[in-house]
């Protein structure tokens, strides 16, 4: 028994680095699909019923979901991680308002996948180089780099290349 448990615990161990890689992609959307609430790929956030608890009392679960989406996102080009597909599902909630997790968009945008976390900035090319909107990515850490420690130009936007700081070549 001992001996399977410590099997078990190191096929865990090793399967999480590769859970938690983190990816940094190019590409476009292709599809993003809205699920109702209570589809096959999409379980109620609350049970049909409330639950009578033990001691009488009852749970109630209240939410102001909306569904769920699943995106289609079209790689062109992998910067960082191990990306082995060329096209990529994602997968998310719809909240009270309505907001999707990526743009309606087919224009060009980088993806930051890391530690289960998904954000996107929009791009833009000058001259030969390729240009992030910083808002999109304020929060994260890419490659060991806080993004907030990256000044942006008058538009606000960052050259990839200083995210990356010419480190990694793109694939």
């Amino acid at each position: 028994m001992r001996k399977r448990l410590l099997i078990g615990t190191a096929l865990l161990g090793a399967c999480l680095p590769a859970l938690a890689q983190e990816s940094l992609l190019l590409g476009r959307v292709e599809r993003i699909t809205m699920l109702p609430p209570g589809a096959a790929a999409c379980p109620a956030a609350c049970p049909a019923l409330s639950a009578k608890q033990p001691d009488g009392s009852v749970r109630v679960c209240v939410s102001n979901e909306s569904g769920c989406q699943q995106t289609e996102f079209r790689i062109e080009r992998v910067l960082l991680g191990n990306e082995a597909t060329s096209l990529k599902t994602f997968q998310g909630r719809i909240g009270e308002w309505g907001r999707l997790d990526f743009p309606n968009t087919h224009e060009p945008i980088l993806v930051h996948v890391d530690a289960g976390r998904v954000h996107w900035a929009s791009t833009a090319e000058r001259d030969g180089k390729l240009y992030i909107d910083a808002a999109g990515l304020e929060r994260d850490t890419v490659a060991g780099v806080a993004v907030r420690s990256i000044a942006p130009d008058e538009r606000g936007t960052i050259a990839l290349d200083r995210l990356l700081g010419g480190t990694r070549a793109p694939r």
